[in-house]
């Protein structure tokens, strides 16, 4: 039987946690912009029901983007000026999405 310094069986390897994409700052988000990042957090606005996409989502900000952030932001209980659908670093952190 094999003995094992400081504890009783080695080591086991955890499962690598998931990285998200830090907050790119609110003035990211703007008509014209082309980016992965849009198409990661499209996707994970679709996977959480906040679609506002006819197509999509795709790399280029736009107004269903922006539509689909704000129905996020809703149901995270924003309202008003608050769920305008520009990203905020609070909503984004929640919304989960993964680096592109």
């Amino acid at each position: 039987m094999r003995k094992w310094a400081g504890s009783s069986a080695p080591a086991s390897n955890p499962e690598p946690k998931p990285t998200y994409a830090p907050f790119p700052g609110a003035s990211f988000f703007k008509t014209g912009r082309h980016s992965a990042l849009i198409t990661a957090m499209g996707r994970r606005l679709a996977a959480e029901g906040c679609s506002a996409y006819k197509v999509g989502p795709g790399p280029d900000w736009g107004d269903a983007d922006r539509a689909s952030y704000a129905k996020w932001q809703k149901k995270l209980g924003y309202t008003g000026r608050a769920a305008d659908g520009i990203p905020g670093a609070k909503s984004w952190a929640a919304l989960k999405v993964p680096s592109a």
